[in-house]
């Protein structure tokens, strides 16, 4: 198997659309009815990917994406009957890595996932030395991003965008260049929002362990630098 992929959707007609096309790919499927049952199966299993819905009974998806956040830094996208730019955007901003709206296309789920799981991989295969700017420090052998000598936690997407922007210290990284880098899709309307929320939350990790120092600035109407 190629890792176990974690569904929670309170309607069974999806978690067994879904189960169906992924198994096809290899993919081993744990499937949860509401956030108590997939909480449980964290516990007990190692997940490569997530597939969470918003609207389920007692504890929302949103809430679940949180509580996972705190301990757990696979991908994790929201899969939704919630389609305006104010949900996606609050998704993102809980720690998701994508989002796909209801109905959806079954050949397009398994490709997103199949996308966030290689981009995972391959940012989580590091060469070896040190990099330290101001009090963070990046250990590339290992993968761990420290401030002030504490890990700092971050999901998938957030960790990605600040290690291009690590690698690229002293130049200007565009929207687009991060975009294409990190989601690994094309330039679109809504991206350079997707790329605000997670740059500010970035910052506030960030600085939550270093209040005196800004790392990421923003180079207005370019993009964001680091610098060394």
């Amino acid at each position: 198997m190629k890792g176990n992929i974690l569904v929670v959707d309170d309607h069974q007609e999806i978690l067994d659309i879904i189960s169906y096309h992924l198994t096809k790919e290899g993919y081993s499927v744990l499937k949860a009815t509401n956030s108590d049952e997939a909480l449980e199966m964290l516990s007990k299993s190692s997940i490569s990917a997530g597939i969470l819905d918003i609207m389920m009974p007692e504890m929302d998806g949103i809430s679940l994406c949180k509580i996972i956040r705190d301990d757990y830094f696979f991908p994790i996208m929201f899969l939704t009957a919630k389609g305006s730019e104010t949900d996606k955007l609050e998704g993102l901003a809980c720690g998701a890595d994508d989002y796909m709206v209801k109905p959806f296309s079954a050949v397009e789920l398994v490709a997103r996932v199949k996308s966030m799981i290689r981009r995972s991989t391959i940012y989580n295969i590091q060469n070896s030395d040190l990099i330290k700017i101001g009090k963070m420090e990046y250990d590339k052998m290992t993968g761990v991003i420290k401030v002030n000598g504490k890990p700092l936690n971050l999901t998938d997407l957030e960790y990605r965008i600040l290690i291009l922007l690590i690698h690229k210290r002293g130049e200007t990284v565009t929207g687009e260049e991060i975009f294409s880098t990190v989601w690994g899709y094309d330039y679109c309307e809504s991206a350079n929002n997707n790329i605000v929320v997670h740059i500010r939350n970035l910052r506030r990790k960030l600085s939550k362990l270093d209040k005196e120092t800004n790392y990421i600035s923003t180079v207005w109407g370019k993009g964001y630098i680091i610098y060394d």
